[in-house]
């Protein structure tokens, strides 16, 4: 009885599976079809980079030239990349004092 249960569905199975039939494209004469995926990258128009620069020292003069060197460091970055540093926005400068 349960091999006969089973034959049934092993045939019903392989009936299901053979009915499915490739999907058919009606095709009209002189005509072509075409199809693709693709991916389209640009450029983007505005980068936006946002980064802290730190200096301690002894002194406050010390402090403000290591600065400034750093930040001349990132202008000569930007120009080696085809950016003018005037295009950059700064916005803040601060100190103060760091006590131990």
């Amino acid at each position: 009885m349960k091999s006969t249960i089973a034959l049934l569905i092993a045939l019903l199975g392989c009936s299901v599976a053979l009915s499915q039939d490739r999907p058919t494209i009606a095709a009209q004469p002189n005509s072509v079809f075409v199809g693709a995926d693709g991916k389209f990258e640009a450029n983007p128009d505005t980068a936006l980079m946002q980064f802290n620069i730190s200096a301690q020292e002894a002194s406050s003069r010390a402090a403000y030239d290591r600065a400034s060197k750093a930040a001349e460091q990132v202008r000569q970055i930007l120009r080696s990349n085809g950016i003018e540093p005037k295009a950059a926005e700064i916005g803040y400068f601060s100190r103060q004092p760091v006590y131990d």
